[in-house]
């Protein structure tokens, strides 16, 4: 895993502050990051089908993350290429925010994703290792590589965020 913002950085989640924070260079310019993260037919492709609505200033949309289960993401903040700001309202659980924010960096783009306000029953380190391997995901999608396969990275993305958070460490580092 060497597509992190900072050699073997790979991201912070605290369950005591409810939130996750991840940064990533990512080998594209942030109009094509930005589009894959608002155009529906590229978000499907590295994150989930939108199933109703369309990313948009103000727009509701909903993403099918699985067979029972979508996130209903709200926008808040809309300034492309630099912020999108969103309430994500996970199945079972309440609303909490996703914030993006994109810069561009030699010839890429810095993405920083920030997840908070999680409800005391959703685990920041669910979301932790989720969102570091749909990044993953992203990466590949932007350069056109093969892309890992959730099942197989999840496992062992979340015992180093879970180990991460009981240790109080400031980061995870690469495995």
């Amino acid at each position: 895993m060497t597509r992190d913002s900072e050699p073997g950085l790979l991201g912070a989640v605290s369950r005591s502050c409810s939130a996750v924070h991840l940064q990533r260079q990512l080998p594209a310019p942030p109009e094509r990051v930005w589009a894959a993260w608002t155009d529906p037919e590229r978000l499907g492709r590295w994150l989930a089908p939108v199933e109703q609505g369309a990313p948009g200033p103000g727009a509701t949309f909903v993403l099918r993350m699985a067979p029972m289960q979508t996130a209903t993401c709200t926008v808040t903040r809309w300034e492309p290429p630099r912020l999108l700001e969103l309430v994500w309202d996970y199945t079972g659980e309440g609303p909490s925010r996703l914030r993006l924010e994109l810069s561009g960096i030699d010839g890429g783009t810095r993405l920083a994703l920030k997840h908070d306000q999680l409800e005391q029953t959703d685990d920041p380190v669910d979301y932790g290792a989720g969102w570091h391997a749909h990044l993953e995901t992203l990466s590949a999608d932007l350069t056109g590589e093969p892309p890992p396969v959730f099942e197989d990275i999840f496992p062992r993305l979340h015992a180093a965020y879970a180990a991460q958070d009981a240790t109080g460490q400031q980061e995870v580092r690469e495995l």
